[in-house]
């Protein structure tokens, strides 16, 4: 008897629950975990290692960017090149090493000489990633480190005048990246970028942090690694000058810590970053009135990469309970790894006020991991100094940060 009640009420469930509309959600089934992105460079053990591009011989107007981790000291590390042998006074190379043991970087001139600029800026670090950018108008080369402009003025030996700072008919040869010999690379290489024009200083600054959509005017050729295996290097150009790796195998494809961000649209203005360069209690370049102070080295998997949304003034919407105002410039931080650091904002530079700067305890910094919503309080001010407030030792999120206020007039 206990069955057949049983069974009967089952049954009447059954037809009631047919009869009820369930949710649209009820049979989803909670996602797998996104598989993280792996970013890659390329590893060369300074011999003989080469990648043959097909690339094409660049006059007048050229540049070129790499960004770069040297694994040693060495008398050259040819970066850029026509041919394996030394072909007559056409032939240059562009180098991240230079010859004689200057160890700086430069360019050379087969046959005729070899120039350096005379710069401890142009000597890289060994074991760190570092940006470089070459450009090239008429006579006049300039080399950047970093995204800092370190001069244009070369050493020149070998044949010719012991100083200059006219190079002439230099040209930008991509068909080789390395070298066949002991004269190629040792270290890594990421996000190599050849044009047709001489970018300015701001166009270097404002995208070695970020990747380019490779459709970019003036670029030739673009290799972001983003292969991983096998022996070919995608140009992610629009010109497929793909590349065929000689003497490397998979092993040499390697995970990458350029500092390399992924901003929002919106928000790549005075586009920054912290990393294993910035060297220990120094501080980042400011982005529009934001800017970093590191009190412990940073190892190259820790880095961020922030950006602005280019806004003045101040603004009351999306405010935690206790601030009355906030800047109406936000700033966008991509980490990678984990990153504590000192906060600094310089209020004048902010919101482009003359502001009554009040206790450092009324100053708020203010964090949100999307583009919209209210804000919440990350950290209180520790202290300020004129118009800069300092957030000491703030452990960084991925997301949107700006400055609050408990004061009216304090930003």
């Amino acid at each position: 008897m206990r069955y057949y009640i049983t069974f009967f009420l089952l049954f009447i469930i059954e037809n009631l629950l047919a009869q009820i509309t369930l949710p649209t959600f009820h049979g989803i089934q909670k996602p797998d975990p996104p598989i993280p992105f792996v970013n890659y460079a390329l590893s060369f053990d300074g011999v003989n290692d080469h990648i043959n591009t097909g690339g094409t011989t660049i006059s007048s107007n050229w540049s070129a960017e790499v960004w770069f981790k040297k694994s040693a000291q060495k008398n050259v590390h040819n970066f850029t090149n026509k041919s394996f042998s030394n072909a007559g006074s056409n032939n240059w190379s562009l180098r991240l090493g230079q010859w004689q043991n200057t160890k700086k970087i430069g360019i050379s001139k087969y046959g005729y000489a070899d120039f350096y600029i005379n710069n401890s800026s142009a000597n890289t670090d060994v074991g760190k990633w570092e940006h470089v950018a070459w450009t090239y108008s008429g006579t006049n080369l300039k080399v950047y480190v970093n995204g800092e402009f370190i001069g244009s003025f070369y050493h020149e030996y070998s044949n010719g005048p012991a100083n200059t700072s006219n190079i002439s008919n230099a040209k930008l040869m991509t068909k080789y990246i390395g070298y066949n010999s002991s004269a190629t690379i040792h270290g890594e290489i990421d996000e190599v970028r050849f044009w047709n024009d001489k970018r300015t200083a701001s166009e270097i600054a404002d995208n070695m942090f970020i990747e380019l959509n490779g459709d970019e005017a003036g670029l030739v050729a673009y290799y972001k690694m983003t292969n991983g295996t096998g022996t070919t290097l995608t140009d992610n150009s629009s010109n497929s000058y793909n590349g065929t790796l000689k003497n490397m195998n998979n092993n040499d494809w390697v995970t990458s810590y350029a500092p390399i961000g992924n901003l929002n649209n919106d928000y790549r203005n005075s586009i920054k970053a912290i990393w294993a360069k910035t060297s220990t209690s120094q501080y980042s370049l400011s982005s529009n009135g934001l800017f970093f102070k590191i009190d412990a080295a940073l190892t190259e998997q820790n880095f961020v990469v922030f950006g602005n949304n280019n806004l003045s003034s101040t603004s009351t919407s999306n405010l935690p309970v206790g601030v009355a105002v906030r800047s109406k410039r936000i700033w966008h931080l991509y980490e990678s790894g984990t990153v504590e650091t000192n906060v600094i904002f310089d209020i004048s530079d902010v919101t482009g006020n003359n502001a009554t700067v009040g206790a450092a305890s009324n100053y708020k910094l203010l964090y949100r991991s999307g583009t919209s919503g209210d804000f919440s309080v990350a950290a209180t001010a520790n202290s300020v100094s004129g118009d800069n407030i300092t957030f000491s030792t703030v452990s960084l999120n991925d997301g949107y940060y700006c400055i609050g206020v408990t004061q009216n007039n304090g930003l």
